[in-house]
């Protein structure tokens, strides 16, 4: 029987490690690629600023000491996932290079020979959700009366999104919970991507990463 394609996560929160596993299945079973597979846990770099700063294997920090390890189980793929926080916009204002085709570079120079993508969300994965607002309100995640004050065409410029969540929903925003529960209703739309740049290029990368790992499976 023919082996599953494996594509790992890597990513840097607590909630991250769950709710990106949960979003790479729900990709999967939406593009109907039933010959994809990933571990219930992403590999989590742990402390904001692990994957971005200097690589360090004593410290255990870089994103090259997440990718090697991550290489160690020999995948198909590797998604790397991070918030942007603030540090996207201090490059554009600088022009260096993005931190995602930064991050990208130096994941690929430590294992060519595997299909690697790094998505940065902007701000923080958070902002999808408020993206999705109407989706978690239809999936009862959050109460139909919640609105949002900000438009939904600003989304990517709202800061502490995980505090407007806190609002929208009445009590505390729990990362651990509520991230993997509001990513089960992630919509995959064209409405969603507009809303969301970043989220836009998630779903491009999705889509590269696995052509990728179909290509070098039949190689």
């Amino acid at each position: 029987m023919r082996l599953k394609l494996r594509i790992l996560a890597i990513v840097e929160g607590h909630g991250e490690q769950t709710a990106v596993p949960v979003l790479l299945r729900r990709w999967f079973q939406h593009r109907r690629f039933r010959d994809f597979e990933t571990p219930d846990l992403a590999i989590r770099a742990p402390g904001s600023g692990a994957l971005k700063c200097a690589h360090d294997d004593d410290d255990e920090l870089g994103i090259e000491y997440y990718v090697e390890m991550a290489a160690r189980e020999r995948p198909d793929g590797i998604l790397i996932m991070l918030d942007a926080d603030d540090e996207c916009l201090e490059r554009a204002r600088k022009r260096s290079l993005g931190l995602g085709p930064e991050l990208l570079q130096r994941a690929r120079a430590i294992a060519p020979h595997i299909p690697i993508e790094v998505v940065v969300a902007n701000r923080e994965y958070e902002a999808w959700f408020l993206a999705s607002l109407a989706s978690l309100r239809r999936a009862s995640r959050i109460p139909r009366a919640s609105r949002l004050t900000a438009p939904l065409s600003d989304i990517e410029t709202i800061r502490d999104c995980k505090k407007r969540l806190t609002q929208l929903l009445g009590r505390p925003y729990e990362e651990t919970t509520d991230q993997p529960d509001f990513t089960e209703v992630f919509p995959f739309t064209p409405a969603m991507a507009r809303r969301s740049r970043s989220y836009r290029k998630l779903l491009e990368a999705l889509e590269a990463l696995t052509r990728a790992a179909r290509r070098n499976r039949r190689s």
